[in-house]
């Protein structure tokens, strides 16, 4: 089995923690529109999913969804930004790259 190379996990992991974002929005935009006319302003919405029972005792559930979406998203992109980071100071300054087969250098 080959490794695949770095350049394609790093598009994979981004594209997947852009996923994961995505399914965030769509989960914050599923409990405001549950709530209907009681949240209308999108911003507090986005700051108030990480405090609990900031929706509701019947919201939990879904903010509690919304909140790992969201540290699911976070962390894959903090992950793509630091294996693109190794990758452009492999590209300037030589430094070794992960999953690289050695005579591949």
């Amino acid at each position: 089995m080959e490794t695949p190379a770095p350049t394609d996990v790093l598009a994979a992991v981004l594209a997947v923690g852009i996923l994961f974002l995505l399914r965030f929005a769509l989960a914050l935009r599923r409990m405001r529109h549950e709530l209907g006319a009681q949240r209308r302003d999108p911003v507090p919405a986005w700051r108030d999913v990480t405090r609990p029972m900031s929706f509701g005792a019947a919201m939990e559930p879904n903010r509690r969804h919304a909140v790992r979406q969201l540290v699911t998203g976070l962390f894959l992109l903090a992950l793509a930004a630091v294996l693109g980071a190794w990758l452009g100071g492999a590209a300037l300054f030589g430094w070794p790259v992960p999953f690289a087969p050695q005579w591949a250098s």
